[in-house]
């Protein structure tokens, strides 16, 4: 006795879909690990804004604890500096697009605890690492406009350090840039001696809300992001700009970072 054929059909049809593995992926082409040859989509990571900070003195790459020259070829030394960045904005066709990753915190409001969805994209730029990871961009295109903050939102400065994730950069911080809750964070600081003598003491530069203000960085020019790939932005901050005119030999601190605040956005460049 003989198989009809539609029988063989249906054994061999039932041996070869009962052998057949299908291949997971990620079938999203927006994706930055999309494969093609998937047949089950899943997993898709899909693209981070990348910043590079090139941090300078001039021509020259800037060196932790190194000396410089100011304007008047006064040599002082720069030990550290350390900043934070937030509230990434980039503009397409006039229509605004921000990170899209979001994080919960514990704030304090007076004496009152409670938790706060922020978008995170809080940076802390140190003289290392040199890449940071803003967060997930996924908009692609070209942009004609970038903006960022130097320092933190009001809402985030009412964070409490200690109850953020490890290593975020809202938490505990052996630089001591929380300055408890009337003050919040401090934006940027600067370690430094004001002139070239071993036993000069060192000065710390310490600059909040209270110094700075909501301080937007705004810089416009032609920023591409390819579907797929990562977003890479380059920020250039140089020091010799940042210092520009700050007299070392006379004054006091009050009278270095008002002249310092005075130098701030035209010390900051982005590019691609």
């Amino acid at each position: 006795m003989t198989m009809r054929p539609a029988v063989l059909l249906f054994f061999f049809s039932s041996v070869l879909t009962s052998c057949f593995d299908p291949k997971e992926g990620c079938l999203d082409i927006a994706a930055t690990n999309f494969d093609a040859a998937a047949d089950a989509d899943c997993c898709c990571e899909y693209p981070k804004l990348v910043l590079t900070v090139d941090q300078v003195y001039d021509t020259l790459l800037f060196k932790s604890d190194s000396l410089y020259p100011n304007d008047q070829g006064h040599l002082f030394r720069l030990k550290s500096v350390v900043f934070y960045l937030s509230a990434f904005e980039l503009a397409q066709n006039g229509t605004a697009f921000e990170i899209a990753d979001t994080l919960t915190l514990n704030t304090l409001e007076g004496v009152d605890t409670s938790t706060q969805l922020f978008i995170n994209d809080f940076l802390l730029i140190r003289r290392s690492p040199v890449v940071y990871t803003v967060g997930t961009f996924r908009q692609d295109g070209d942009f004609e406009r970038v903006k960022l903050q130097l320092g933190l939102s009001d809402a985030a400065q009412k964070v409490i350090p200690s109850q953020a994730p490890s290593n975020h950069p809202l938490s505990t911080q052996t630089d001591g840039l929380w300055q408890g809750n009337a003050a919040g964070y401090v934006f940027l600081q600067a370690v430094v001696v004001k002139d070239s003598m071993s036993s000069t003491p060192t000065d710390t530069l310490r600059f909040t809300k209270a110094d700075i203000g909501q301080l937007a960085l705004d810089f416009t020019g032609n920023f591409s992001h390819q579907t797929g790939y990562d977003f890479p932005l380059k920020l250039t901050v140089d020091y010799k700009k940042l210092f520009d005119g700050v007299n070392w030999s006379q004054g006091d601190i009050l009278s270095w970072k008002s002249q310092i605040v005075a130098n701030l956005s035209s010390s900051f460049t982005v590019s691609q």
